[in-house]
């Protein structure tokens, strides 16, 4: 199963929301990384095992070139616009019922629809 990061600039509430189902998550915020930089974020990430999802679109693309071009590892970054909580919700229970960790290593992907 997919354990998951939600970068600081995520809805806190998604991750509680996502632990109540069941859901490996964490907040970058709730575990005291909100003002940490984007690599770090990722670093820490990576170090759990945990694909990171974030709204900051720019910088984690831009990270994804740079970590592969230096052969570092990630268990996945998933990029999302800045939508609703209950869209957001929506969209990383459908990321968690089609993705597994070993699909995601190393891939930048967008948060599904569905």
């Amino acid at each position: 199963m997919l354990r998951l990061a939600l970068d600081a600039d995520v809805h806190v509430a998604a991750a509680r929301a996502l632990r109540l189902r069941g859901f490996d998550v964490v907040s970058l915020r709730e575990v005291g990384r909100e003002a940490m930089p984007d690599e770090a974020q990722l670093d820490y990430a990576a170090e759990q095992g945990r694909c990171l999802i974030t709204f900051n679109t720019a910088h984690f693309t831009e990270l994804q070139v740079r970590w592969l071009a230096e052969g570092q590892h990630h268990a996945g970054i998933v990029l999302s616009p800045q939508i609703s909580l209950r869209e957001f919700f929506r969209r990383c229970c459908a990321l968690l019922r089609l993705y597994t960790p070993e699909m995601l290593r190393d891939q930048l992907i967008w948060l599904p629809r569905e």
